[in-house]
């Protein structure tokens, strides 16, 4: 069964995640800063509360307020000038393929189901080309590590980290048995954009949970060096998602 309250999905799992937050009382301003931020607390171009009043209201020091609104800036969030001081940039500007940014997202934000979608758009014109490659050109262990993660995906159970662990394993192998090193460096794009399907898809119980069976068949085609079934069977899976994204 489905679990019925809505769980903590960790953004990828910990052998694919680089350390992408500073630590300690820093990463927890940086995180609150961020929930604020894309949670729509502060209007794009209007000045956000000073340094000193962000620091007295998030109990730290002015400068890991400073340090924050610098991550926050590389993610292109917010922007800061002389005179200006610091603004939350049009959504445009943000990097919405940036794990952090799309997990401070709260679950039933509108722009969660817009970026599910435009996420799906993507993925469907690469991935089955990617699973045709990997048929191709993976190695008898790219072929077993894909087959054996397509077998231990077991939505039934309900344990969603376990499943959402053997999905990222699934779909990163299969980028890296594809032998194209720039395909390969996409692999954290990959990453964020399962956890937006999860975060818009799987988790929400009005959705079918992520279908083993096509799992399985992108697998065994690609076990069997079978390009035109992997990159159909990949395809077809992928239509499931575009079927529950909401329109643009």
């Amino acid at each position: 069964m489905r679990p019925e309250t809505h769980p903590v999905i960790e953004p990828m799992p910990p052998s694919e995640l680089k350390p992408a937050l500073p630590t300690g009382v820093a990463r927890q301003a940086v995180a609150t800063l961020g929930r604020w931020i894309v949670n729509d607390r502060f209007t794009p171009d209007v000045a956000m509360p000073t340094e000193a009043a962000l620091a007295s209201e998030l109990g730290v020091s002015r400068a890991t307020v400073r340090d924050a609104v610098k991550v926050l800036s590389g993610k292109g969030l917010v922007r800061t000038a002389r005179r200006y001081g610091t603004r939350v940039t049009p959504v445009d500007d943000w990097n919405l393929l940036d794990g952090d940014v799309i997990g401070w997202h709260g679950h039933d934000h509108p722009r969660i189901g817009r970026i599910f979608a435009e996420t799906t758009e993507l993925r469907a014109i690469m991935e089955p080309a990617a699973a045709e490659l990997a048929a191709r050109r993976a190695t008898d262990e790219q072929r077993k590590r894909i087959r054996d993660a397509a077998y231990a995906m077991q939505p039934e159970a309900g344990d969603l980290q376990s499943l959402f662990a053997a999905d990222c394993r699934f779909h990163v192998t299969i980028l890296e048995a594809t032998g194209n090193q720039v395909m390969r460096q996409m692999r954290q794009i990959i990453l964020t954009m399962l956890r937006v399907s999860y975060e818009y898809g799987v988790m929400r119980p009005e959705h079918d949970p992520v279908t083993r069976e096509g799992h399985i068949r992108v697998a065994e085609a690609i076990f069997r060096h079978d390009g035109p079934a992997a990159r159909d069977a990949m395809a077809a899976m992928l239509r499931r998602n575009e079927s529950i994204a909401p329109p643009h």
